[in-house]
Formats: C-alpha cells, structure tokens, sequence
C-alpha cells in the first residue's frame, strides 16, 4: 500500500471511531460536567477538532486555522481554543451546542481532505516545525490519529459514566 493510500486509510479508521463515540450524543452528555479534573465532552471535542484544524492547516501547510478564517471562534465565544496545556480553564465550565461541534467538525474534515488527496511521497518526507522541533509531514499525521484516538475514548469513556453506551461494539 502506498503512503497516501495508508494515511488515507488510518484517517478513515480514526473517523469511524469518532463516529461511534458519537453516535445519538445528546446536548445533555456533551455538556455534563464531570466530577474531578476530567473535561466535559463539548470540551474534548472543541480540542481534538481545533486540534485537526492547527495540525492540517496550520502545521502542514502554513495557513491560518478554519477557527480563525472562517469564524468559528466568534461563533463559539472561544478566542483561542484549548491546546497544549494552554487555555483549558477558558472553556473548563463553558457549554457548546452538539450541532455547532459537528457543524465545525465537517469544514475541518473537508480541508483535512483536500489536502489529503494531494498527499505524496514528497511530502510525507516534507519535515515542518512540530512540537519536539523538525519531523516529517508523516510522524505528524501519524501523532495527529493517536491524540484524535486517545479523545474519542475519552468521550466514550465519559458516556459510559453518564450511564451511556460509549461505543456500540
């Protein structure tokens, strides 16, 4: 298989994990506040979808984030969203509609797959300026699908709690 092929594929995987994680999600799970440190899932989500937004548009390819450019920020009341242990407590009590989420989730994965099916060898090779300094395009996507799994477990997980089904398998 070839790498874009393969990326392509491990995309498609972590979606349908998320799609599990979400399935028949109500207003009342993304915003019910877990007891302790945990986040709500509104708050998880916001993260890990900015998260796919700063890691294919900003990171890969040098532009400015969907956030930004096409508002969601405002839309959301959220100036810079949580993210490397920065501007969690912004969001920490803070609710989001399920559809806004989705809505933004949708625009982030149309860009993430334009740019995805332009995706060559080349630039798998390519190395950007990531969080330990310079890495192939490839160690990006690959650390971008573990942080996106490791969010959607959270949010199963945090259904489960609510006395949910977390996943349907």
């Amino acid at each position: 298989m070839e790498g874009q092929a393969y990326i392509q594929h491990q995309v498609a995987a972590v979606r349908r994990l998320a799609d599990a994680a979400l399935k028949d999600m109500t207003e009342e799970q993304v915003n019910w506040f877990p007891p302790g440190m945990a986040n709500s899932i509104g708050t998880i989500l916001l993260h890990a979808f900015t998260s796919e937004d700063r890691h294919f548009q900003t990171i890969l390819q040098g532009k400015p984030r969907l956030w930004e450019t096409e508002g969601w920020g405002e839309r959301a009341g959220v100036t810079n969203p949580p993210g490397g242990g920065r501007n969690w407590e912004e969001v920490k009590t803070q609710t989001f509609s399920l559809a806004f989420l989705l809505e933004y989730h949708q625009a982030v994965k149309a860009a993430t797959d334009a740019y995805l099916s332009n995706l060559s060898p080349a630039e798998l090779d390519r190395t950007v300026n990531y969080i330990r300094g310079e890495q192939p395009v490839a160690d990006v996507v690959a650390a971008f699908l573990v942080h996106m799994t490791g969010h959607m477990g959270e949010v199963a997980a945090l259904r489960g709690i609510q006395g949910v089904k977390g996943l349907p398998f």
